[in-house]
């Protein structure tokens, strides 16, 4: 492995650094999408019930346990309870806005590492065909083939390695992609739940002030 990044020059450099940055983003997002138990299910029954029996302190005791971006929509939704529904469906809406922006953080970052591996992979190709022009120059055209081996190494290793940096990068992008449109779409359908739940009967209730 370290022959290949000698033979690949100082191009490999900064393509290694993409990999390390989007492996490490790549993880983090993932661990925050897919693999953090969010219960959504539980926590829509928890809050139905006892905001259905007039107990909102509770309810946001639920919202507060629970992790994911409809815990954000519920917990938005109950410490609004009793306003009008207009500031109602406006803080739940500044939720989602917020979770939505919390999903897609650092996804750029992914997205522009796709683009500049295989752009630095690129030049590290043309880096090696300069130094091989070098080459033909300094000895009029008159080269072993060995003369020209370490600029053609450097080519086709810095193209390698930026491709194998953006590919899988761009799978993990594309399917995360994905899992934030399923979150984003399931949070639409409980946002108007929660609207439904909290805005439902209007009126002011003594107990609000405790939830926040």
């Amino acid at each position: 492995m370290l022959k290949y990044i000698s033979a690949g020059g100082p191009v490999m450099y900064p393509i290694i650094l993409c990999s390390v940055v989007g492996l490490a983003v790549s993880i983090q997002k993932i661990i925050q999408l897919v693999l953090m138990p969010t219960g959504s299910d539980q926590l829509m029954r928890s809050v139905k019930l006892n905001m259905s029996q007039g107990r909102p302190v509770e309810a946001m005791q639920a919202a507060k346990a629970a992790k994911g971006p409809v815990a954000g929509l519920a917990r938005a939704a109950v410490s609004s309870y009793g306003r009008p529904y207009s500031e109602i469906k406006d803080s739940i809406e500044m939720a989602g806005r917020e979770e939505v922006h919390a999903m897609e953080r650092k996804m750029n970052v992914l997205d522009g590492i796709v683009t500049l591996a295989p752009l630095l992979g690129l030049l590290g190709t043309v880096v090696g065909l300069i130094k091989n022009f070098q080459v033909l120059s300094a000895f009029a055209g008159l080269t072993t083939p060995a003369q020209l081996s370490g600029g053609i190494a450097e080519a086709m290793i810095t193209t390698a390695a930026g491709l194998i940096v953006a590919a899988p990068l761009m799978l993990v992008y594309s399917w995360l992609s994905v899992v934030i449109d399923d979150k984003v779409a399931e949070m639409d359908r409980r946002a108007a739940e929660l609207l439904a739940i909290t805005a439902g009967d209007g009126g002011g209730r003594s107990d609000v002030r405790e939830i926040s």
